[in-house]
């Protein structure tokens, strides 16, 4: 079906077609598919990306965006995700870098 994702996994060896995953975006707040966006968690009290979607605890979706990045960084959003004071380890075009190296490899399926 349009706009739906095959998934394996159901009883008996079918695929069922299941709505893409949705996630807001801290930087724009934008909705869309979690496809589209980076996954991010804190690691050792600092913002880090996400190495799958299985990583469990609280984590953050954003574009690998520029303006999405400042926004995050600057209106605080990050810490309202996170429910914790962040304290950003590194500068926003590095850290801009490291989601767009992490969105190039999602696609590409490489770790």
């Amino acid at each position: 079906r349009r706009g739906f994702v095959q998934r394996g996994g159901a009883p008996g060896g079918a695929v069922t077609c299941m709505p893409p995953s949705i996630r807001t975006c801290v930087g724009c707040r934008q909705r869309g598919p979690a496809a589209e966006m980076v996954r991010l968690r804190l690691r050792d009290g600092q913002i880090a990306v996400a190495p799958s979607e299985a990583v469990g605890g609280r984590g953050a979706s954003i574009h690998p965006r520029a303006l999405c990045v400042a926004g995050a960084f600057k209106t605080g959003m990050l810490a309202r995700a996170f429910k914790r004071p962040i304290v950003p380890g590194i500068p926003p075009a590095a850290f801009l870098e490291q989601l767009t190296v992490a969105s190039r490899n999602r696609k590409l399926g490489t770790p």
